[in-house]
């Protein structure tokens, strides 16, 4: 039986099973290059998918703090697990507080409901009435393959907004009318599954299709900051994933540190001071970035509450922190394999 929004275990918990299951299983998700259908049926029956849905339609109802921190104790466990879930919240979050009102109770109505869409392609869109006809071909879907509805951008042909340039939207059709091309094979984030999709020709109702980019007239409280306000929750999902695999080095070169003692003097790497100094930078850089992103969401939240929408300047500052914070772990992660050596680097 499906948990209610009420009777959902708390995210604490929810997020430590998950992650634990992944960490455990992560062969099976580097082999199978996907989350195994069953971990990604119980992900979306506990409401991971819906951290970003209000509590009203049905969702989990947290605050974007609460979204990012949860997105980064899960990549600290595995890094595609983390990604697949931030970003499935990121899609959910845009078609509740964005989407066509009808279309939105029959997504959400389906307890397993989850979305698999990319930018990374230009499908073809045209309005027929009450219908569009969708046709394209998008790479890097991440999680399509257990994915309710799968979707991409499409170029509305012939069609221009108020200010000039071309109209674009993202289009969705339910899993089983598009096609996965099961052509991913990177070296990291394997298990997120992120293979091409191909949706043959056909029409949809007008009501499956969302400019993210725009602003919603729903009325949905702060939650109307999730659309319309270039693509924050993106940025902030990939901030979120590399912050937990810098977290995860750190943690793994720890014990490293504590154990190794290399020759001639055998001396604890621990107990060395320009290493003491450097991891300590290291650790300073990690904490500086998770920070900078919590301060900006929280700021961004206050002001949503307040506006239900985001100045350019909150927008800017929060973008800022997201690049910043993955510049750092790289920079983390590259510090921890200059002190520890290549050891550090787990291939999960």
């Amino acid at each position: 039986m499906t948990a209610t929004a009420t009777e959902w275990a708390s995210l604490p918990v929810v997020v430590n099973d998950v992650g634990s299951e992944a960490e455990r299983r992560a062969e099976e998700l580097r082999s199978e290059c996907r989350i195994p259908i069953d971990l990604y049926r119980r992900i979306a029956e506990l409401g991971l998918f819906r951290q970003l849905v209000p509590v009203v339609l049905g969702g989990r109802g947290c605050t974007p703090v609460e979204w990012f921190r949860n997105g980064v104790e899960l990549a600290r466990m595995n890094g595609s697990i983390g990604w697949v879930i931030t970003q499935g919240s990121a899609e959910l979050g845009w078609i509740a507080s964005g989407g066509d009102p009808t279309w939105v109770d029959e997504f959400l109505s389906d307890p397993l409901a989850s979305s698999a869409s990319t930018i990374a392609g230009l499908g073809s869109l045209a309005r027929n009435g009450d219908s569009t006809t969708i046709e394209g071909q998008w790479a890097f879907n991440t999680g399509c393959q257990g994915a309710t509805w799968l979707g991409g951008l499409g170029l509305f042909e012939g069609t221009l907004r108020d200010d000039g340039l071309p109209e674009m939207s993202f289009g969705w059709v339910p899993s089983e009318c598009a096609e996965i091309v099961e052509d991913w094979n990177p070296t990291g984030l394997r298990g997120t599954g992120s293979h091409s999709t191909i949706i043959p020709r056909q029409e949809i109702p007008c009501a499956w299709t969302l400019d993210v980019g725009a602003p919603t007239d729903n009325e949905r409280g702060a939650y109307r900051c999730v659309v319309g306000n270039g693509g924050w929750p993106i940025a902030t999902s990939v901030a979120a994933t590399q912050l937990g695999v810098a977290r995860r080095a750190l943690d793994e070169a720890l014990v490293v540190l504590r154990e190794k003692a290399p020759a001639p003097s055998f001396i604890p790497l621990k107990d060395n001071a320009a290493v003491q100094r450097d991891f300590l930078e290291a650790e300073g850089l990690w904490m500086a970035a998770r920070a900078s992103v919590e301060r900006e969401l929280e700021s961004m939240w206050l002001e949503a509450e307040r506006d239900e929408e985001l100045s350019i300047d909150q927008r800017i500052r929060l973008l800022t922190a997201n690049v910043t914070a993955n510049r750092q772990s790289i920079a983390v992660v590259d510090l921890l394999v200059q002190l520890t050596g290549t050891v550090v680097v787990n291939a999960d």
